[in-house]
């Protein structure tokens, strides 16, 4: 059986240009190089991680524009023509993103760059899929002849971290993306990666994401480069790197069990850097202080409670700081897990389908974890 090759190549610090493009070129060569379909005439979509506007360019939570652009020019040597294209996170602005973060001159430089949201997106049967056997897909990933897949190293408030696997979400219009997370997002992000296949992942670990993560974690210079065919490879690579057994996350071991890829280190072959010389242990998700300012008594987390409902409740308090609202607390209760045994105080928001068996509520949030802003308008609704 041949074992899987991931590359792990180093940039200088805050590298420029061409020090991410020859990065890029080295990890990608170290990889096997770029797949044989990537040739004239060809059509190849890179998808990068274009979430949402992060505090600054260098927060870890966008795929590094310099990182697209070292691809696209790899794949435009050999006569193919790149299509630069993303989705942002639900009620987020593409557009905004791409100008933030300085994709807008790529198109200066002649490349292709969409807003996903704005182009077409179509009905498809995923008969495999027992999360979305049906599901709403951007038809620029249908019709492609390749995707090469540009993820960011960072950790999630939801799914632990966020790689190779879960950056492919983004492809989905926002109804589809709801509806994983209404019925089971753990289980849907692999089926999804098996559905789209990219013939490449490159994995920007430049600047990345410690803590809540995707968007409002703390940013973590690395300097490093990634690339594999093996998403599942590549994302426990990765997780290594990060600090995670491949077992601390859920998307991983599922996509290992579905037969995407391999999850075991020693049966993964490493080119260019070991891992164990540029691991750093990434804060995660549950270890955030925010626990330490809210009251003990305005949070019931159920011991059974899943690391995506408990990660989701904590990002949402991030957000509530960020946006000086943890008054909205003072009469709320959230809920997770199974019933606290005693009867609640104040008003309580149920979050998570687990949290069903506590009875009928007004404020019961649907989801396998729901998303944050489902929660935020539950305590926090907008003015009529």
């Amino acid at each position: 059986m041949v074992r899987p090759l991931i590359s792990i190549t180093r940039t200088p610090p805050r590298p420029g240009r061409e020090a991410i493009a020859a990065a890029v070129r080295r990890a990608v060569t170290l990889a096997g190089g770029l797949p044989e379909a990537v040739r004239p005439g060809a059509v190849v979509l890179l998808k990068p991680n274009l979430v949402e506007i992060p505090y600054t360019r260098e927060s870890g939570a966008v795929t590094h524009p310099g990182v697209c652009l070292a691809v696209a020019e790899m794949v435009r040597e050999r006569g193919a023509l790149p299509i630069i294209a993303d989705a942002a996170g639900m009620g987020s602005d593409t557009e905004a993103v791409i100008t933030f973060m300085g994709y807008d001159q790529l198109r200066s430089d002649g490349y292709t760059v969409l807003d996903l949201k704005k182009e077409r997106s179509v009905w498809v049967e995923n008969p495999a899929a027992a999360v979305l056997p049906r599901l709403r897909v951007y038809e620029w990933a249908l019709t492609a002849d390749l995707l090469i897949n540009l993820p960011v190293m960072k950790t999630h408030d939801q799914t632990e971290v966020t790689l190779s696997l879960k950056n492919l979400k983004g492809l989905l219009d926002d109804c589809s993306k709801k509806a994983m997370h209404r019925r089971a997002l753990f289980r849907g992000i692999p089926e999804i990666a098996a559905f789209f296949r990219p013939s490449l992942t490159i994995l920007d670990a430049i600047y990345t994401q410690e803590g809540v993560g995707p968007v409002y974690g703390d940013p973590v210079e690395m300097d490093l480069i990634l690339a594999g065919r093996d998403m599942v490879a590549l994302d426990t690579v990765a997780g290594a790197i990060m600090g995670y057994r491949p077992e601390e996350v859920p998307t991983t071991m599922l996509a290992a069990g579905m037969g995407l890829g391999t999850a075991d280190l020693e049966k993964i072959e490493i080119a260019g850097l070991p891992w164990q010389s540029v691991r750093r242990r990434f804060r995660r998700c549950s270890e955030s202080e925010i626990l330490k300012e809210v009251p003990s008594c305005s949070l019931q987390i159920g011991d059974d409670t899943c690391s995506g409902c408990r990660n989701t409740v904590i990002s949402v308090l991030v957000e509530l700081k960020a946006r000086g609202r943890l008054d909205a607390l003072s009469d709320k209760i959230i809920v997770t897990g199974t019933p606290p045994g005693h009867e609640l105080p104040g008003e309580a928001i149920l979050v998570g389908n687990c949290a069903r068996q506590h009875g009928p509520n007004k404020n019961f949030i649907a989801g396998c974890p729901p998303e944050n802003s489902w929660i935020i308008e539950a305590l926090c609704p907008p003015l009529p």
